[in-house]
């Protein structure tokens, strides 16, 4: 065998599991797409797929491993490495069906604590002023404030489980507030007016850290992810910069300590405070997983191997 052929990539079968949330929500336990899920979750495969190498495949179905898409990859499943959106135990049970050789992952309880709101709310992250409500008495103390909140529940994706309250809440905000509470609580901060959405992206591997480049986001209404770009030069001030990356960096450190490595990306973005400057809020959302903008933002996944 040649040296060149001793360094191609090994190809990846991807699990792109989009609703991994909801599977560490159930908190355990046997987890199926629910129909309507995949239904919604379907126009945005295609984008995910961004994350895949000429070489790698995705696992459709318990037993199938569609062909590579760059053509001359193995035919026998026990030379590709599992690859998962998030390594979830439904992720992982789908490639170990497949004959896939399982890649190295967190456990769940690691999952559902770094990717639980509550994990980025107490390392400072959310708009000022953010909080994680829990009981009647903290929710009537944040509605007492007098501000239009927004509300988070502790796990959400592609702007699912958020609710915006108006300054008086309608009965049907009432109750989703009570579901809640009933679910163990969620995120309130103060509604802000986004001028500029910012992404970092990076990947904790062997104990060491990497990041890749600042990016731009756009979402739509529900603040649900359209697109990424890299951010250009003098779109943002080096002491934003700077302090993104400071907060990547700081973020890295406690998801490390917390036990999970793999992907992860934070979101940040620049607002407009009250004297017309604009101010960044550099950790308001932390995805401990693969996410869209990943393939902009960081390295590519087969770069990484």
């Amino acid at each position: 065998m040649s040296a060149a052929a001793t360094t191609l990539p090994r190809p990846r079968a991807w699990v792109l599991n989009l609703d991994a949330e909801l599977e560490l929500a159930r908190g355990g336990g046997p987890y199926q797409t629910p129909l309507t899920v995949a239904r919604g979750i379907a126009p945005a495969l295609p984008k995910a797929e961004a994350l895949l190498g000429p070489v790698d495949a995705i696992v459709a179905g318990a037993l199938r491993l569609p062909a590579a898409r760059g053509g001359g990859a193995p035919s026998s499943s026990a030379r590709w490495l599992g690859a998962a959106w998030s390594p979830t135990p439904s992720a992982l049970a789908r490639l170990a069906g497949a004959g896939i050789e399982l890649p190295p992952s967190p456990s769940f309880a690691v999952l559902q604590r770094v990717n639980h709101r509550r994990f980025y709310v107490e390392l400072g992250g959310g708009a000022p002023g953010a909080r994680y409500v829990q009981d009647e008495a903290e929710l009537a103390a944040t509605l007492g404030e007098r501000r239009v909140w927004l509300c988070k529940r502790p796990f959400g994706f592609a702007g699912r489980g958020q609710r915006r309250l108006p300054l008086s809440p309608s009965a049907d905000d009432r109750r989703w507030l009570a579901d809640g509470l009933r679910q163990g609580g969620f995120v309130a901060e103060p509604w802000l007016e986004l001028r500029v959405e910012l992404a970092l992206h990076g990947l904790l591997e062997g104990g060491r850290l990497g990041l890749g480049q600042v990016c731009v986001q756009q979402t739509d209404a529900f603040r649900a992810w359209v697109s990424t770009r890299p951010a250009r030069a003098g779109e943002l001030s080096p002491s934003h910069i700077a302090e993104l990356r400071e907060r990547a960096e700081s973020v890295g450190a406690a998801l490390a300590s917390a036990g999970y490595f793999g992907p992860f990306g934070i979101d940040a973005y620049l607002y407009e405070t009250g004297s017309g400057a604009l101010a960044l809020n550099s950790l308001s959302e932390l995805n401990a997983r693969f996410s869209m903008g990943y393939p902009v933002g960081a390295p590519r996944v087969d770069a990484e191997r």
